[in-house]
């Protein structure tokens, strides 16, 4: 791995102040509300399996897997400041790493839908636990917080021409119109995953360094998209089985500090961590070595993949998720993960 770099901006004294605001006041009054809007994900879950025709539940969102992989590395700087060191993620560390890639869509369709798409990273740590890191290929969320993005899902998935209308009647006209250009935006064609730059958007601890974002980002010169073209349904998975029969793919693991609520908010994760206010900071490098996962060992370990459960709750103490998005994703995924592994 080459460890070279530029020089981050000198670690402050001590992380600045923060804090998480509870919804209705409480931990216990805003985990009841995230347990309703559980119920209605699952709803909107069977919904999807309805709609699909398929016998099977699956995820709600992310139901298509396209690469899964069970022997990448993170590696993390040798010259790793100690700042930004914390738990495992230490100067030096490599720990192996299951990658699964996917469309964000709860249906599964062709690879060359407009669609956001997802990287969640197990990674194996030295006493046997898992530290999951999930990220999705936009650096910010379409909804403010969890309630907004259960009412968003609620309209998106009823009648299609009146979403607009529906939208401007519960959010109104300025609102909505930044949450549709946002999924306008975020919702595209991609030409290869290893292209793609895949962002947290909301905010974990990072140990003593206080809360962080994080983003994957393609490292080295990765060259075009491949053949076939994506249009095919199955492209995305073609172009990087094509990249990796003769190469590794890597990517960059980089973090942005909290400044403050203002420039760096934690409850919003409609807001930018903008890189003027806070530069990202290379802290490690994921490859993904040269191999055939188009064959049957290949193909096998994609499904195996595609039966785990990925939630930024499986994380040691040390990291734990900020936000109310965040706080929500614990609830919800743990009710989402039931209903599909009831399959």
């Amino acid at each position: 791995m080459n460890d070279r770099h530029d020089s981050p901006p000198a670690a402050p004294e001590a992380s600045p102040r923060w804090r998480e605001i509870h919804l209705h006041g409480s931990p216990e009054a805003e985990e009841a509300h995230f347990r309703d809007l559980a119920d209605i994900i699952v709803g909107l879950q069977r919904a999807n399996k309805r709609e699909s025709g398929s016998t099977v539940s699956r995820r709600t969102f992310h139901a298509k897997i396209v690469v899964g992989v069970s022997d990448a590395e993170l590696a993390f700087r040798t010259d790793l400041p100690d700042d930004l060191a914390a738990g495992d993620f230490t100067a030096g560390a490599r720990l192996r790493t299951t990658v699964r890639l996917s469309n964000a869509s709860g249906v599964v369709g062709p690879d060359g839908h407009p669609d956001l798409r997802g990287a969640a990273l197990k990674i194996s740590l030295p006493d046997g636990g898992d530290h999951d890191l999930l990220m999705t290929s936009y650096p910010v969320s379409h909804a403010r917080d969890a309630t907004q993005f259960v009412e968003i899902a609620e309209i998106g998935a009823g009648p299609k021409d009146q979403i607009q209308a529906r939208m401007v009647a519960k959010f109104g006209p300025s609102e909505t119109a930044r949450i549709l250009n946002n999924l306008r935006q975020a919702n595209r064609p991609s030409a290869s995953l290893a292209l793609e730059s895949y962002w947290s958007r909301g905010a974990v601890l990072w140990g003593e360094t206080g809360p962080v974002r994080f983003r994957l980002s393609p490292a080295g010169t990765h060259g075009p998209a491949a053949s076939p073209p994506v249009q095919a349904p199955d492209g995305l998975l073609a172009d990087f089985a094509d990249r990796l029969s003769t190469a590794p793919v890597r990517f960059a693991l980089h973090v942005q500090r909290y400044v403050s609520e203002q420039l760096t908010p934690i409850e919003d994760g409609a807001v930018e961590w903008e890189e003027e206010n806070s530069p990202w900071l290379h802290v490690a490098t994921l490859t993904i070595p040269a191999q055939n996962i188009l064959d049957r060992k290949g193909l096998a370990t994609r499904d195996h993949i595609d039966t785990l459960e990925f939630s930024p709750w499986h994380a040691p103490a040390l990291f734990r998720p900020l936000g109310n998005l965040n706080r929500a994703r614990r609830t919800v995924y743990r009710a989402s993960a039931e209903e599909w592994h009831a399959r």
